[in-house]
Parts: C-alpha cells; sequence; structure tokens
C-alpha cells in the first residue's frame, strides 16, 4: 500500500546490514515495552490537574521501539517457489503467525515508523513492503488476529489492499476478524478509487451501508478497529454517509468574515466551493491565489474560503503573507472543520444549487470534472447521469454462513444511528 512504501524502506537496508536477528520472544518484549509506555501515559494524563500539565506530558516515541522490532522479526527462513516464474524467493520470519502482533504495530504507526530511519536507508523498499502485504494475503488473512491489520490496511487507496479485506471477511472464521474487514471495505469505498471498480455510485453506497451492518452485528459493541471501538467508528461512518457523502445534503455553516459580519453556506440557488485551507500550508494558499482563474473558468461558481480561528488582530497580516485576499474564519471550537470531518488542507467541498454535494476531497482533477460536468448540464450542453442516493437491486457479496449473529448486541444509545434492516442487492 502506499503508506507503508516509506516505513518499509530504512527496515530494508537494516536487515541487509544486520547478521543475527531477534526472536519472537525479543518481539513480545519490545511490544510488551512500548505497552508499558503507553499505559504510564495515558495515566499521567487522567492524574495531570490541569489542561497545561496534560500538554507538558510527552507521549511514548515509537521510533525507539520500530527498529527493534522490525529486527526481531525480518530474518531469513528459506525459500519456497516464485510463484511468478522460475527459481525461488526468500521467506522471512514475518511469514510466520507469531510475528503478527508485529506487522499489526508497524501498521498503526506507519509515520512513526518510516521516520526512524534515515533517507539513504531506501534501497529494498518496494520489496519488503511488497512481501508484507504479500504474507498477510497468503498467510495472516485466515488467523484469528487478522483484525488488528484491518485498519491500517483500510488506510489504503489500493484496490488490492480492498480486494485483501474482502478476502479476510468472506475466509476468516472470527467474527472480530470479519466485522473489522467489513468496516474497512465500508471505509475504503468513501474513496472514488475505490468505489469505482464496483460499477456505480449507487453499488458503491449500497455497499458502503451493507458492510457498515455488517461490522456492528457482527462486532458488537465492543469490537475494537485500532485503538477505537467498532461502533466508534461506525458512528463517523455513518455520520459521513448521511451528511457528507455524494448527493447528501451539505450541512449548513455560519461563518464570520473579517468585519465580523455572520453568513451562510451553502446557499440555495448558488454553485458553491467550500475551500478549508491553513495559512500553514503552502498548497492551500496556493489555491486560494488562483480563485480569479477557477471564477473566469467557472463564473456560476461562489467560492468560500475557510481558514481555522485567529484574533482579528491576525487575520489581515496571516493574508497579507499568504497572498490571499479574503477568507472567512472558522470559530474557536473549529466547527466547520468538525462539521466536514477537514483532516488536511487543502480540502474542497463542491455544492449544487440545490445544496448537494457534488465532490468532497483533494482539489485535484476530479474536482476539475466535478466543476465541467455541473456547469455544461447548467448549459445544457450535456446530460451527465445524476447522482443516485437509492439503493439498488444488485448481486449479493459472497458472505459466509453465519455472517449475522442470531442475537446481535443492539446500538448503545446516543453512539451509533439505528440502522434498519436492508434488502440484500
Amino acid at each position: 500500500m502506499e503508506g507503508m512504501k516509506k516505513m518499509f524502506a530504512a527496515a530494508a537496508l537494516a536487515a541487509a546490514i544486520t547478521t543475527t536477528h531477534g526472536t519472537e520472544e525479543v518481539m513480545k518484549q519490545t511490544l510488551t515495552s512500548w505497552q508499558q509506555q503507553v499505559a504510564a501515559y495515558e495515566d499521567a494524563l487522567q492524574k495531570a490537574p490541569s489542561d497545561e500539565a496534560r500538554a507538558g506530558i510527552t507521549p511514548p516515541d515509537a521510533r525507539q521501539f520500530a527498529p527493534q522490532l522490525w529486527q526481531s522479526i525480518n530474518g531469513r527462513t528459506g525459500t519456497r517457489p516464485n510463484p511468478r516464474g522460475k527459481g525461488r524467493v526468500a521467506t522471512f520470519e514475518f511469514e510466520q503467525a507469531w510475528a503478527l502482533p508485529a506487522i499489526v504495530w508497524i501498521l498503526d504507526h506507519q509515520q512513526a515508523f518510516g521516520a526512524a530511519f534515515s533517507e539513504d536507508e531506501q534501497a529494498q523498499l518496494t520489496y519488503f513492503g511488497e512481501a508484507i502485504i504479500d504474507s498477510i494475503n497468503r498467510i495472516h488473512f485466515s488467523n484469528p488476529a487478522a483484525a488488528g491489520v484491518c485498519p491500517g490496511i483500510s488506510a489504503s487507496s489500493n484496490v488490492r489492499d480492498y480486494e485483501l479485506l474482502q478476502k479476510i471477511y468472506q475466509r476468516n472464521q472470527n467474527k472480530e476478524a470479519r466485522a473489522a474487514a467489513a468496516l474497512g471495505m465500508s471505509l475504503m469505498l468513501n474513496d472514488p478509487m475505490i468505489s469505482s471498480v464496483e460499477g456505480s455510485e449507487s453499488m458503491a453506497r449500497a455497499k458502503r451501508l451493507y458492510y457498515l451492518k455488517q461490522a456492528i452485528l457482527l462486532g458488537g459493541r465492543e469490537g475494537r478497529f485500532g485503538s477505537q471501538t467498532i461502533a466508534e467508528v461506525a458512528m463517523e461512518q455513518a455520520y459521513f454517509l448521511r451528511h457528507l457523502s455524494v448527493g447528501a445534503i451539505a450541512p449548513l455553516l455560519h461563518l464570520k468574515d473579517a468585519q465580523g459580519t455572520s453568513h451562510s453556506f451553502p446557499t440555495p440557488g448558488k454553485l458553491t466551493l467550500l475551500v478549508f485551507w491553513n495559512p500553514d500550508t503552502p498548497s492551500s494558499a496556493a489555491m486560494l491565489r488562483d480563485a480569479d482563474k477557477i471564477k473566469a473558468q467557472f463564473p456560476g461558481v461562489e467560492i468560500c474560503p475557510i481558514m481555522p480561528h485567529c484574533s482579528p488582530e491576525e487575520h489581515p497580516k496571516l493574508l497579507s503573507d499568504c497572498g490571499v485576499d479574503s477568507s472567512f474564519i472558522d470559530d474557536a471550537d473549529g466547527k466547520a472543520n468538525h462539521t466536514y470531518r477537514i483532516g488536511m488542507y487543502p480540502t474542497a467541498v463542491l455544492i449544487n444549487k440545490r445544496c448537494q454535494i457534488l465532490y468532497g476531497g483533494t482539489p485535484d482533477m476530479k474536482l476539475q470534472n466535478a466543476l465541467e460536468a455541473v456547469t455544461a448540464a447548467e448549459k445544457g450542453a450535456s446530460q451527465p447521469q445524476r447522482t443516485r442516493v437509492i439503493v439498488e437491486d444488485a448481486p449479493a457479496p459472497v458472505l459466509q454462513p453465519g455472517s449475522t449473529p442470531k442475537n446481535p448486541a443492539p446500538a448503545s444509545d446516543n453512539k451509533v444511528p439505528e440502522l434498519r434492516e436492508m434488502p440484500e442487492f
């Protein structure tokens, strides 16, 4: 997967220059030390008397554990026939069942793992990254503990990784593992690159809902998905599908300009482009500097830049330093960013005249295509397919017998939106 390339870069060199390797016991000791530091950190946060005291508590540094953990599982164990041709390929300790906890840790700490090594240690990056994923696909997919790899895999935009989650969901006998795989697939289908393999937006939406329901039924209230419960992640996914997916009615925002005047967005009857940006992110400021070009190409669009909260005194200087003419300001609680679940800058949300979301994500060619399609439709130049949000009949995914528990755990009050029974599709 994309995020794994960097994290295995240094580890590859470590494997190349090291003649001795750790063992299962070393892996367990390393993970135990990590868990002890995490527990001590969480305990210190709970006992801190104030927010200032909590801010001064340093979290454990995963980079200190990454090299030793990798050393404990990267030893060569022999060779096996090359499935893609003649000859043989190497086998490694991380292909053995006991190494799965280390793989889970690495997937959960990809950035920290990559940062633990220098840029010079990039030699065998692709090889080890592919080998790790291949080990999950060939061996670990059926392990009851495979639930742990699902959150890391679901962060990918690779269709191969989506298919790997399908394999875990369909062929693993453990309900917790299948629940995590189902939730991972539901999340991955939010990505247009993944949802396109399902043929249509309505089919992708149907499967997002179906797998979300399966995750709750299989995982219950206490099932885990990384550091959160399945119920917590499912609640966020349900919010996204209801309020932020393509075809949904966009949430209403009340924003203030530099003069303190309140404005509401989106505006019914206007094509609106919300642009969430941050002065600390050069690429987002660059997009706003090109706002005039966007307006010239699409004169009917109303551009609404939204920056994080700042004081009235800071506002003009921040705009001037970025070369941006104007911007609305989020409130001190970051309500606009939270409402639209903004996780990176810049993020663009295109909303049509009926206040329906047409696009949400990175302002790239997909946004350009969405703008061209909606403006062409308004001019009568073309008739693009209208977004459908109704679940259509279609073949059901392959399900394992017993996928629906006889007595599924009820959703907790005020946490997970109630899901009505859905027809098979």
